[in-house]
């Protein structure tokens, strides 16, 4: 079962109010290393443009500290997962506690944008490409040209010129050997324009070239949302758990369904006291990491004066 569960018994209650607090202690952890920051990029057309972005690799190591920080638990290594445009970087946890598996999920979801780099070299890659597509739309001209002259002429030596489309068509299908001699004779017309396939190497490696200057910019909504709304790929921090009773230790085999009324207050203190690490961690990332802040403030300010 998903949490926050949906009743108001006592477990509920104490459950729920101690995965909110994960939730906060989460968003609250990461909400200042996802500030928007300014950087100049390139357009398609050069045009150079201000955009946004976050450092995603910052996050990736603030969840490995997540990950440290946690005490028997088992966790999945940082993941990464994308659909067109919308991407996640998320980590797993697990634990058993007492009869209970518990799951929990916690990762954020953001858009990738993409840009050039700030290059005068993609301008000078883009037109250079400009002009090898003219020359090769020129070649390409003139060799279909010459290749529909050939085959007209090989049709008409072998009397199949008056045909209508659909009879030449079934001709060439019945007849392996006609269609591989007009390939054969296309094939020594094309070898007497290597321009072509010069050109068509060129232009895959301008393209190549031109690939390698794109970079990503990341965009997210600092704001909390919940399995829904990651599900209907709207941006933000994301935390959430689910709890499903062990049926047979041994084997694994575990109950989604939870009668929450029979667990009295002992159990609901020991499942409440586990998850209640995860938060205690993550205050304590969020302090320290504050205290650093504070002290190279004052190392700076102590350096001015």
């Amino acid at each position: 079962m998903r949490l926050p569960l949906k009743d108001s018994d006592y477990f509920v209650i104490r459950v729920n109010e101690t995965v909110k607090t994960i939730d906060e202690e989460f968003f609250n952890f990461l909400k200042p290393k996802l500030q928007m920051k300014k950087v100049d990029v390139m357009l398609g057309d050069g045009t150079i443009t201000n955009a946004e972005t976050f450092d995603l690799t910052e996050i990736t190591n603030e969840f490995r500290r997540i990950l440290q920080s946690l005490k028997d638990w088992a966790f999945t290594d940082i993941s990464d997962s994308k659909t067109e445009d919308l991407y996640r970087l998320y980590f797993q946890i697990t634990c058993n506690v007492d009869k209970f598996y518990i799951y929990g999920y916690f990762g954020i979801q953001f858009h990738a944008l993409h840009y050039y780099k700030l290059d005068k070299e993609v301008i000078n890659i883009q037109k250079e490409l400009i002009k090898l597509n003219h020359d090769v739309s020129d070649s390409f001209i003139s060799l279909a040209n010459k290749g529909n002259a050939i085959i007209e002429e090989e049709l008409r030596r072998q009397g199949l010129d008056n045909l209508s489309f659909e009879e030449l068509f079934t001709k060439i299908y019945e007849n392996s050997n006609l269609m591989d001699n007009l390939e054969q004779k296309v094939l020594k017309l094309e070898k007497r324009f290597p321009v072509v396939q010069d050109s068509e190497n060129k232009r895959e490696q301008l393209i190549s070239e031109l690939n390698d200057m794109i970079i990503k910019l990341y965009h997210i909504i600092p704001v909390k949302i919940d399995y829904n709304r990651l599900m209907q790929g709207e941006e933000g921090v994301i935390s959430y758990f689910e709890i499903e009773t062990i049926k047979n230790k041994k084997t694994g085999k575990r109950e989604p369904y939870l009668d929450t009324k029979k667990f009295n207050k002992e159990i609901t203190e020991i499942v409440t006291s586990k998850l209640k690490e995860i938060a205690f961690s993550l205050k304590e990332l969020r302090t320290n990491t504050n205290k650093k802040v504070d002290e190279d403030i004052k190392i700076n300010t102590d350096e001015i004066y």
